[in-house]
């Protein structure tokens, strides 16, 4: 692969999963993919052996690949402390890139003389900011330590479409409760897969009063989570609240929702 990204400049979509993937082998592929011509826009490393230290790698790559929209690390070894380092180093990445961005507009309305006094680096005319819309951090070992930084992150400096949060069955009610407060204003997030997590019904309220008030949010997973029908009418309710923003996808098998309730609640969803 490495090769590949040292020959070619087509490549769009970086696709590893399930390969043995540790921080070692993704430093030498780090490499690579900085020097590579190709303008990677997806990352898809799932299921790897990628730790806390491999975290700092990645943003290495996304510094020098500002163009990636797309980073899938589901199944990883990231644990909290790199999860914390990652979601830093992507706010810290979005808000220099976003003050370069505006350097840059500011530059190319000044006279000449003006703009040379700013001293800008050479290529920042074609600067481009970095904005990441896909993310999947599930099945990494995350405790409510880690979830409470990702809700953070989305409170303060996501723009992300998508979130991937599944197998992360360690974070407890209080961690959740902040993470989908984080999500009640979230104007650009329309996925979040959340199966096998234990939410419970508790936790599906939680998210059920999100759902209320979040148009934006259209496609919500929340398999094996041990719904039973307190939790399922709760998602009745907010589904009923959403009469102009309805639910495109919503997927809830292997919980314990009564069948009649179920088929109801199926009858709100518009699927596409």
């Amino acid at each position: 692969m490495a090769a590949v990204l040292s020959a070619s400049d087509e490549v769009e979509q970086l696709v590893l999963r399930n390969t043995g993937l540790t921080d070692d082998l993704l430093l030498s592929l780090a490499g690579a993919l900085k020097s590579s011509l190709s303008e990677v826009t997806l990352l898809n490393l799932n299921l790897n052996l990628i730790g806390p230290h491999g975290a700092r790698i990645l943003l290495d790559v996304l510094r020098a690949k500002p163009q990636v929209r797309g980073l899938h690390l589901f199944g990883n070894k990231l644990r909290d402390h790199g999860a914390l380092t990652l979601l830093n180093g992507i706010a810290e990445l979005q808000e220099q890139t976003a003050r370069a961005a505006a350097a840059v507009q500011q530059a190319e309305l000044l006279p000449p003389e003006q703009s040379a006094l700013l001293q800008l680096p050479t290529g920042w005319s074609s600067f481009g900011v970095f904005a990441l819309f896909e993310l999947d951090i599930g099945g990494n070992g995350l405790s409510g330590d880690g979830v409470k930084a990702l809700a953070s992150y989305m409170r303060h400096h996501s723009c992300l479409q998508y979130l991937g949060l599944a197998r992360t069955g360690g974070a407890d009610l209080a961690a959740w409760k902040e993470l989908f407060d984080s999500l009640r204003g979230s104007g650009s997030l329309t996925r979040v897969i959340l199966d096998e997590n234990d939410l419970g019904d508790p936790g599906v309220r939680l998210l059920a009063d999100v759902l209320r008030e979040n148009a934006a949010l259209r496609q919500v997973d929340l398999d094996s989570n041990g719904v039973g029908d307190v939790g399922g009418n709760d998602i009745m309710g907010a589904l009923l609240c959403r009469t102009r923003s309805p639910l495109t996808h919503l997927s809830l098998r292997g919980n314990n929702i009564s069948a009649g309730l179920m088929s109801r609640i199926e009858e709100e969803v518009k699927y596409t």
